[in-house]
């Protein structure tokens, strides 16, 4: 079991999970890739369409309160529903694969493709588990080859996308549809991992049996030097 800072030097990943393992939940954003999804996304549509500025005004909001922990899931779920709205439930996820396709496939750390590959080389099953909607989540998915994500649902009507479905996957919403995959599974909190870079994802860290904190702000990494927890540091470069 691996402790403290890890800056990637390790080229043999199979040593790095505790014994006892069996699921690594991964959150998205500046865990697997080094950006907020949701903010490249934005940009990314901006450059194609007039409502890519629209979600790209939304989100320096969203991001304001989600960096002061002030973001609620209600907040959140109504950007989410706010974006998709303008979007067919066909159109849609046609974008969002082109998008993680494209732009999104540039921001995936290396090294977190590596501890995914060393986690299903020893049967550990990989879960994606993100705040983000499960159109963007689910493509980014595809792209690093996880075969389960779990991330916030829609309400769809008639091609159109017309609530989402509470609670949402963030913060304990991530504790709540974690135990939900566990329970269908028959199996338990302690035979997980959790990778994040967010203190909103507090309650599944601390739930789960092996925590790991990447890329984690100033609270987060004194919280894991304290309860010895792995702090990861991945990087982009070669």
């Amino acid at each position: 079991m691996q402790k403290g800072i890890i800056l990637f030097t390790m080229t043999d990943m199979t040593d790095f999970y505790p014994p006892g393992i069996k699921v690594a939940f991964f959150d998205l954003d500046e865990t697997l890739i080094s950006r907020d999804s949701d903010t490249e996304w934005a940009r990314w549509r901006a450059r194609r369409s007039l409502w890519g500025w629209r979600d790209l005004l939304g989100m320096r909001r969203i991001n304001r309160l989600y960096y002061s922990h002030r973001l609620t899931a209600r907040e959140y779920g109504q950007y989410h529903l706010s974006r998709a709205s303008s979007m067919s439930t066909s159109r849609y996820p046609l974008l969002a694969s082109r998008f993680a396709r494209t732009a999104g496939k540039a921001l995936v750390y290396p090294e977190m493709a590596a501890v995914l590959k060393a986690g299903a080389e020893r049967d550990i099953r990989n879960i994606m588990i993100t705040a983000q909607d499960e159109v963007i989540g689910s493509a980014f998915a595809s792209l690093l080859d996880i075969p389960v994500c779990i991330a916030s649902r829609y309400t769809t009507e008639n091609q159109r996308y017309t609530g989402m479905i509470s609670p949402l996957v963030f913060q304990e919403g991530k504790v709540f549809w974690a135990g939900e995959y566990l329970k269908k599974e028959n199996l338990s909190f302690e035979e997980c991992a959790f990778f994040s870079d967010s203190l909103n994802d507090l309650p599944l860290l601390e739930k789960c049996g092996f925590p790991v904190a990447v890329h984690p702000g100033k609270e987060l990494e004194a919280l894991a030097e304290k309860r010895s927890w792995p702090v990861l540091r991945p990087s982009l470069s070669e």
